[in-house]
């Protein structure tokens, strides 16, 4: 072949080399374009995604409570309508389910997935023995996470310091409850006035030796007052029990016409269905307990569990616990319109936040009041 040959090949060959690797470029571009995927979505959409897949296959969760049937009915009518997640109860007494539950968990049973309740049992005696998980790693919905939607303007801990038990509701409490047909309301202004020998013998109270809303008086009024008020109101030949509601009913009737630690939902009840029932206000002021949340460890619903908390602590969830309870929720954004007036907390009031002193000191007024009152105490 000729050099003029040569070359005129050479420029052939190079002429469809062009032309390949133009063509393979202009094909580049849409095989790219073609691969491309949507944007990622949020992280907390995804694990909330795989939080409900989850749970859904795991079909149920287990809640330990003292709450009354309407409260469970409610709680689970709208939860499982929502997701399609069955919540189990079971119902007792902190005094009878957590022995109860301990015995379990040393026997390698773990039955319940969450407890509900108050401080006194919770904070005193579960996280003590390792046995409730840290809440902070299981909120998911920015909605729950945004603290600004919280009164105080931040989540409620029991114990700011351990994040095991989380209040949900909140309880304003002026300790006294009531009858309005044998108490008048100019009565009793001050704590002190309980003091009259008129009510000697007329003053029911829910035990404060042991874990519940008697003790949140007990350690409420310790504060509020001295423990020398407490010495002295025990001469008024004061009546106890253990049942909250019958509590209430005394109260209703007028079998003794002022309660202590009576709960907020029994007098919700009550008020509803028409009885001479009310908080009395005092002028030394008022004190917040609540109603919160711990989670077990090791549950054997771990999805479900974490959809209920995060459900429960959502608006809508607060909205049916609240109407459920008869308590206003920790949240700000929860309407109060059908509580009653002494249900809500009132703007510029300083509260005692008598959970978080319960949560520190509760043995040590356990203590106080079981050798101040337990001789009244049968």
């Amino acid at each position: 072949m000729t050099r003029k040959g040569i070359i005129y090949l050479g420029s052939f060959v190079l002429s469809i080399l062009l032309v390949i690797s133009s063509t393979s470029s202009a094909g580049a571009a849409p095989a790219k374009a073609a691969g491309k995927v949507s944007p990622a979505k949020n992280t907390w959409q995804q694990e909330w995604e795989q939080c409900l897949t989850g749970a859904k296959k795991e079909g149920h969760v287990v809640v330990a409570s003292s709450i009354g049937p309407e409260v469970r009915s409610s709680l689970s009518k709208a939860f499982t309508g929502k997701y399609g997640v069955e919540v189990e109860f079971i119902q007792g007494r902190p005094t009878e389910l957590i022995p109860k539950l301990m015995a379990e968990r040393r026997a390698g049973i773990f039955s319940i997935d969450i407890f509900m309740g108050g401080p006194g049992a919770i904070d005193t005696s579960l996280a003590p023995a390792g046995v409730l998980e840290l809440i902070d790693e299981e909120l998911i919905l920015p909605e729950v996470l945004d603290k600004k939607a919280w009164w105080g303007g931040d989540l409620l801990w029991f114990d700011p310091d351990q994040h095991y038990h989380l209040m949900f509701l909140t309880d304003p409490r002026y300790s006294i409850t009531i009858n309005t047909n044998l108490v008048k309301s100019n009565e009793i202004k001050s704590y002190r006035d309980l003091l009259n020998p008129k009510w000697k013998g007329k003053i029911a109270w829910f035990d404060p030796t042991v874990a519940g809303t008697g003790q949140a008086e007990f350690v409420g009024l310790a504060n509020l007052m001295d423990l020398q008020f407490l010495r002295d109101l025990g001469k008024q030949e004061l009546i106890f029990t253990r049942d909250s509601r019958l509590l209430a009913e005394w109260v209703a009737r007028g079998k003794y016409p002022i309660g202590m630690g009576v709960k907020i939902e029994s007098i919700t009840e009550f008020i509803q269905a028409g009885a001479p029932i009310s908080h009395n206000p005092v002028a030394e002021g008022a004190f917040v307990s609540g109603t919160g949340i711990a989670l077990m460890k090791n549950v054997l619903n771990p999805n479900a569990t974490k959809l209920f908390l995060n459900w429960l602590l959502s608006r809508e969830g607060q909205i049916v616990a609240s109407k459920a309870y008869g308590r206003q929720s920790a949240r700000e954004d929860v309407p109060t319109d059908f509580l009653g007036k002494f249900g809500v907390r009132k703007p510029g009031v300083k509260y005692l936040q008598v959970d978080r002193i319960i949560v520190q000191r509760a043995k040590e007024y356990e203590k106080i009041a079981q050798e101040m009152w337990g001789h009244l105490i049968k």
